[in-house]
């Protein structure tokens, strides 16, 4: 029962870790767990976490809801905790006169909406893709597998070009700057990887092909 269950539970988990940490890591005030918060917090990463969950799925149902579940509890953990470290927090109008503050309810309950309904569309996409990427998970051939394994690589680099365009000229331009750069290379790299295995791999079964279709000797 255990076994069957770690699929689901494992991606689960995942999202949790990545929600509760980003904000974490973001308040610790350190340059490295500044740069993890950087990282952790980007929509690639919630994108390969989705990706994560269908890649160990047993079926294309399972792929689609567990990857759903899992952009929802990133979601809901992330703003949770941020609403636990401070945030959230709007002038309280019956007491306008010395400056005190309340929980902004409109504020975390409108952005979990928001996230959550992104997260119904873009979690059973990346799901799907992360199965239909996985060798064995069904009958298709390595150049059928590669523009599923090549979206996250394709999410990476778009991504990461937008945020170079827009937050070279942030405050924290020394810190993004390096940290997209190198992400945006290594997606790059990655893609270049899928298509040389797909190609590899393709040229490895012609044999194996060509001979099952020759007829057999009299």
């Amino acid at each position: 029962m255990l076994p069957a269950l770690l699929p689901v539970a494992l991606p689960l988990v995942g999202g949790l870790i990545v929600g509760v940490s980003g904000p974490l890591l973001e308040s610790a005030g350190n340059p490295v767990s500044h740069v993890a918060s950087i990282v952790l917090v980007a929509g690639s990463m919630y994108a390969l976490l989705a990706f994560g969950a269908g890649w160990v799925a047993r079926s294309t149902r399972r792929a689609a809801l567990t990857a759903w579940g899992v952009l929802v509890v990133a979601v809901v953990s992330y703003y949770a905790t941020k609403a636990i470290l401070g945030d959230f927090r709007v002038p309280d109008f019956n007491a306008p006169a010395n400056g005190a503050v309340a929980f902004g309810w409109n504020e975390f309950l409108s952005m979990i909406a928001v996230w959550c309904a992104f997260a119904t569309v873009l979690g059973p996409v990346c799901g799907l893709a992360g199965y239909f990427s996985r060798a064995g998970s069904c009958p298709l051939r390595p150049f059928q597998r590669l523009p599923f394994q090549l979206l996250i690589p394709a999410v990476v680099s778009v991504e990461t070009t937008m945020r170079l365009t827009y937050e070279a000229s942030g405050p924290d331009r020394a810190v993004v700057g390096p940290v997209w750069t190198v992400a945006r290379l290594l997606s790059i790299a990655l893609a270049f990887l899928f298509i040389a295995i797909a190609v590899v791999r393709t040229w490895r079964s012609r044999p194996t092909a060509a001979s099952s279709a020759a007829p057999p000797p009299n």
